[in-house]
């Protein structure tokens, strides 16, 4: 189905969609958990995806009913992080989609709940890729974001520092997670969510959209033509 709306701009989540974190975040969460006896389940951590790093640690020490304090649980991962997150890989189609994209003068951002501190070290390997970005790079930390997703406020302020003449309706949005796509829906823009089926309850039963304008299953199968965009070379 072709999208009605005129995209003249392109707003990236990063973790889980540009970048295959989310693998590395479900063994930091392992590893911290071992000595209690527990393991990661996948009913929680659907609900952690996309969100602000103290929201999901407290769903993560609510479900698993963890005797941790915020504190100690961040201290820990912060440690493990920072040791794991610099072997982060692009997902599948992330650059040939960026760079595309670039090459056709789009206008392209990143809207991360990431820290700008964790942004730099997951992304070191990747310099030329994100660079591509021209800066255009808004994090959860950023002052300007007042509310954390599922608010719409990480997708509008990257939107006006792209150009402030964009409107909502010019914008297309690509998230992994169902947090993240309501946050697009909250800012009234177009989305595609990425549903990675390895992070998927039954991966044989028919998902919802959580109300996107398209959902695939990775960013390979993306066909920007739909969207009013410079189809991929042949």
């Amino acid at each position: 189905m072709a999208c009605t709306r005129q995209i003249k701009a392109v707003i990236f989540d990063m973790d889980g969609l540009l970048l295959d974190t989310e693998t590395i975040y479900s063994k930091v969460t392992n590893k911290i958990l071992e000595p209690f006896g527990k393991t990661f389940p996948i009913e929680t951590k659907l609900k952690m995806m996309g969100r602000d790093v103290r929201t999901a640690t407290d769903i993560l020490l609510s479900d698993l009913d963890l005797p941790l304090t915020f504190e100690e649980y961040d201290g820990q991962a912060n440690e493990l992080k920072q040791q794991y997150f610099r072997c982060s890989e692009l997902m599948p189609g992330a650059q040939k989609l960026i760079e595309h994209l670039a090459k056709h003068s789009i206008p392209i951002a990143v809207a991360t709940s990431s820290s700008k501190a964790m942004f730099a070290i997951k992304t070191e390997k990747h310099n030329a890729v994100f660079g591509l970005f021209a800066g255009n790079i808004t994090c959860g930390d950023d002052s300007a974001v007042k509310h954390a997703k599922p608010a719409p406020d990480i997708f509008l302020v990257a939107m006006q520092r792209l150009d402030s003449l964009l409107q909502p309706e010019h914008c297309l949005v690509f998230e992994d997670a169902a947090n993240g796509v309501e946050a697009a829906n909250n800012a009234r823009m177009s989305s595609v969510w990425v549903h990675d089926m390895r992070f998927a309850v039954d991966a044989l039963a028919p998902p919802t959209t959580h109300n996107a304008t398209e959902r695939i299953t990775s960013l390979v199968g993306f066909d920007p033509a739909k969207y009013g965009l410079p189809p991929f070379d042949m």
